[in-house]
């Protein structure tokens, strides 16, 4: 009997071990599928893929964790170009053109910043579709920051980069939340 009970013991343990593992490799291969799908309608695959490994919060993140992040980093973005253009406006304002580029960008980024600070409130509150209402008009607003630099007189773009960053957070944010609401 003794002997019948030491091998049931690890066999049983082995069983749910088993029946646990590819469980979890799914919900992995779920995950990965989701982050790649939300990487791959981005410009920069690996900065993408960067955001979401660097603030990763769970081992087997769902929707609604990704759209978090997308949300949080869009909206730290947006409130760190914000104060970046209102440093500059302080102390680099001797060209013209570069000061009311620099004020139309402030003027976008103010609106993206609340428009993030918005949807992480309607993300907390589970309202997903007014997430989704809120995040699908931040392409615009972000763009008009980025065609004010191609408007003669072209002055130089000290925003190009974080620029091209929100970009790609706008458009993983918004890819995530429409994934989100989706389900």
């Amino acid at each position: 009997m003794a002997f019948a009970i030491r091998l049931f013991l690890p066999f049983s343990l082995l069983v749910i071990f088993l029946a646990i593992n590819p469980t979890m490799s799914n919900a992995q291969n779920t995950t990965d599928d989701m982050i790649n799908k939300i990487c791959r309608s981005v410009e920069d695959y690996g900065f993408c893929k960067q955001t979401f490994d660097d603030n990763l919060l769970s081992p087997v993140p769902d929707i609604v964790d990704l759209t978090h992040i997308t949300i949080l980093q869009s909206s730290s973005n947006a409130t760190n170009t914000l104060d970046f253009i209102r440093y500059l406006l302080r102390n680099m304002t001797n060209d013209d053109a570069l000061k009311k580029a620099l004020t139309e960008c402030e003027d976008a980024y103010r609106l993206l910043a609340g428009s993030f600070q918005n949807a992480f409130l309607f993300f907390n509150s589970k309202d997903y579709d007014g997430v989704l209402f809120v995040e699908r008009g931040t392409p615009r607003v972000q763009a008009s920051c980025t065609s004010t630099f191609n408007t003669p007189p072209n002055p130089f773009n000290p925003l190009d980069e974080r620029n091209r960053q929100m970009r790609i957070l706008i458009t993983m944010a918004v890819v995530a939340a429409t994934e989100l609401t989706s389900y």
